[in-house]
Protein backbone atom coordinates (compact mmCIF):
# COMPACT_ATOMS: atom_id res chain seq x y z
CA UNK A 1 0.00 0.00 0.00
CA UNK A 2 1.62 3.21 -1.00
CA UNK A 3 0.62 6.16 0.79
CA UNK A 4 -0.02 9.30 -1.16
CA UNK A 5 1.77 12.96 0.26
CA UNK A 6 -1.80 13.85 -0.43
CA UNK A 7 -3.35 11.09 1.74
CA UNK A 8 -0.94 12.69 4.54
CA UNK A 9 -1.17 16.49 3.85
CA UNK A 10 -4.43 17.29 2.08
CA UNK A 11 -3.67 20.62 1.98
CA UNK A 12 -0.43 21.00 1.20
CA UNK A 13 -1.19 23.03 -1.82
CA UNK A 14 -3.63 25.25 -0.01
CA UNK A 15 -0.39 25.77 2.54
CA UNK A 16 1.87 26.90 -0.18
CA UNK A 17 -1.01 29.54 -1.31
CA UNK A 18 -1.46 30.29 2.39
CA UNK A 19 2.07 31.13 2.75
CA UNK A 20 2.17 33.02 0.00
CA UNK A 21 -0.61 35.14 0.66
CA UNK A 22 0.85 35.33 4.50
CA UNK A 23 4.26 36.30 2.85
CA UNK A 24 2.47 38.95 0.57
CA UNK A 25 0.10 40.49 3.84
CA UNK A 26 3.02 40.78 5.93
CA UNK A 27 5.27 42.56 3.34
CA UNK A 28 2.11 44.60 2.92
CA UNK A 29 1.91 45.34 6.11
CA UNK A 30 6.09 46.20 6.38
CA UNK A 31 5.20 49.06 3.84
CA UNK A 32 2.21 50.25 5.58
CA UNK A 33 4.57 50.37 8.75
CA UNK A 34 6.84 52.36 7.09
CA UNK A 35 4.58 55.05 5.53
CA UNK A 36 3.18 55.95 8.83
CA UNK A 37 6.60 56.02 10.65
CA UNK A 38 7.52 58.14 8.04
CA UNK A 39 4.17 60.00 8.15
CA UNK A 40 4.86 60.28 12.19
CA UNK A 41 8.70 61.50 12.04
CA UNK A 42 7.09 64.43 9.11
CA UNK A 43 4.27 65.25 11.60
CA UNK A 44 6.88 65.43 14.29
CA UNK A 45 8.91 67.72 12.44
CA UNK A 46 6.21 69.68 11.82
CA UNK A 47 4.97 70.46 15.26
CA UNK A 48 8.83 70.87 16.31
CA UNK A 49 8.52 73.71 13.96
CA UNK A 50 5.10 75.24 14.63
CA UNK A 51 6.40 75.50 18.02
CA UNK A 52 9.32 77.22 16.86
CA UNK A 53 7.81 79.30 15.00
CA UNK A 54 5.36 80.38 17.50
CA UNK A 55 7.84 81.14 19.82
CA UNK A 56 9.95 83.37 17.81
CA UNK A 57 6.13 85.08 16.82
CA UNK A 58 5.69 85.47 20.98
CA UNK A 59 9.09 87.06 21.33
CA UNK A 60 8.46 89.75 18.59
CA UNK A 61 5.06 90.50 19.87
CA UNK A 62 6.93 90.71 23.40
CA UNK A 63 9.72 92.83 21.96
CA UNK A 64 7.20 95.43 19.52
CA UNK A 65 4.27 95.53 21.23
CA UNK A 66 4.72 99.37 22.35
CA UNK A 67 5.83 100.21 18.36
CA UNK A 68 2.51 101.65 17.84
CA UNK A 69 2.30 104.17 21.17
CA UNK A 70 5.78 104.84 20.46
CA UNK A 71 5.26 105.55 16.74
CA UNK A 72 2.27 107.58 18.26
CA UNK A 73 4.26 109.86 20.75
CA UNK A 74 7.44 110.79 18.00
CA UNK A 75 5.56 113.91 17.30
CA UNK A 76 5.58 115.36 20.77
CA UNK A 77 8.91 114.12 20.53
CA UNK A 78 10.15 115.78 17.72
CA UNK A 79 8.80 118.97 19.39
CA UNK A 80 10.72 118.53 22.57
CA UNK A 81 13.96 118.12 20.02
CA UNK A 82 12.61 121.58 18.44
CA UNK A 83 11.73 123.48 21.43
CA UNK A 84 15.27 122.20 23.27
CA UNK A 85 16.80 123.98 20.35
CA UNK A 86 15.14 126.95 20.57
CA UNK A 87 15.44 127.38 24.44
CA UNK A 88 18.81 128.00 23.84
CA UNK A 89 18.40 131.21 21.75
CA UNK A 90 15.48 131.95 23.62
CA UNK A 91 15.86 134.61 26.53
CA UNK A 92 12.26 135.58 27.00
CA UNK A 93 10.95 132.67 30.14
CA UNK A 94 7.40 133.35 28.72
CA UNK A 95 8.08 132.10 25.33
CA UNK A 96 10.13 129.06 26.85
CA UNK A 97 6.97 128.35 28.94
CA UNK A 98 4.51 128.66 26.31
CA UNK A 99 6.44 126.08 24.54
CA UNK A 100 6.20 123.87 26.85
CA UNK A 101 2.93 124.38 28.13
CA UNK A 102 2.17 123.20 23.51
CA UNK A 103 4.97 120.47 24.00
CA UNK A 104 3.01 119.08 27.19
CA UNK A 105 -0.97 119.76 25.43
CA UNK A 106 0.50 117.96 21.95
CA UNK A 107 2.06 114.88 24.71
CA UNK A 108 -1.40 114.49 26.68
CA UNK A 109 -3.16 114.46 23.24
CA UNK A 110 -1.10 111.67 21.68
CA UNK A 111 -1.18 109.87 24.74
CA UNK A 112 -5.04 110.53 24.91
CA UNK A 113 -5.59 109.00 21.57
CA UNK A 114 -3.82 105.64 22.41
CA UNK A 115 -6.09 105.26 25.75
CA UNK A 116 -3.38 106.45 28.03
CA UNK A 117 -5.47 109.13 30.45
CA UNK A 118 -4.57 111.54 32.87
CA UNK A 119 -6.68 111.92 35.92
CA UNK A 120 -6.39 115.32 37.05
CA UNK A 121 -9.73 117.01 36.79
CA UNK A 122 -10.77 119.06 39.77
CA UNK A 123 -14.30 119.69 41.29
CA UNK A 124 -15.67 116.03 40.86
CA UNK A 125 -17.02 113.83 43.02
CA UNK A 126 -13.85 112.13 44.75
CA UNK A 127 -13.44 108.14 43.47
CA UNK A 128 -11.31 106.07 46.04
CA UNK A 129 -10.06 103.83 42.52
CA UNK A 130 -8.48 106.42 41.09
CA UNK A 131 -7.60 109.73 43.62
CA UNK A 132 -5.57 109.21 46.53
CA UNK A 133 -6.47 111.58 49.41
CA UNK A 134 -3.77 113.06 50.81
CA UNK A 135 -5.21 115.41 52.48
CA UNK A 136 -8.85 117.71 53.63
CA UNK A 137 -9.37 120.95 52.48
CA UNK A 138 -12.74 122.76 54.66
CA UNK A 139 -15.65 123.48 52.24
CA UNK A 140 -19.37 123.71 51.84
CA UNK A 141 -19.80 120.60 50.15
CA UNK A 142 -17.89 117.39 50.72
CA UNK A 143 -16.82 114.81 48.89
CA UNK A 144 -15.02 116.83 46.04
CA UNK A 145 -11.92 116.50 44.66
CA UNK A 146 -10.60 120.20 44.96
CA UNK A 147 -6.97 120.09 44.47
CA UNK A 148 -4.62 117.64 42.54
CA UNK A 149 -1.17 117.26 43.78
CA UNK A 150 -0.02 114.52 41.81
CA UNK A 151 -2.14 113.79 38.72
CA UNK A 152 -2.85 110.26 38.30
CA UNK A 153 -2.96 107.72 35.07
CA UNK A 154 -4.96 105.85 33.24
CA UNK A 155 -4.71 102.80 30.44
CA UNK A 156 -7.74 102.01 28.63
CA UNK A 157 -9.87 102.70 31.91
CA UNK A 158 -7.32 100.51 34.46
CA UNK A 159 -6.08 102.96 36.83
CA UNK A 160 -2.43 102.61 36.53
CA UNK A 161 -1.51 105.33 39.61
CA UNK A 162 -3.95 107.23 41.23
CA UNK A 163 -4.33 110.74 41.20
CA UNK A 164 -2.82 112.19 44.68
CA UNK A 165 -5.94 115.16 45.74
CA UNK A 166 -7.02 117.05 48.43
CA UNK A 167 -11.22 116.28 48.83
CA UNK A 168 -13.40 118.90 50.56
CA UNK A 169 -14.70 118.32 54.12
CA UNK A 170 -17.70 119.92 55.48
CA UNK A 171 -16.44 122.91 57.57
CA UNK A 172 -18.06 123.40 61.49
Amino acid sequence: MSINNNEIFPDADNIAANENLLTARITELEEKNQQLDDQLKRSMADYQNLLRRTQQEREQMRLYAAEPAMLALVPALDNFHYAMKSFSDASDSNQVFNSMKMIWGNLISTLDSIGFKLIDKTNIAFDGMSHEAITQIPAEEEGLVLEIFRPGYSLHGKVLKPAQVGVSVISK
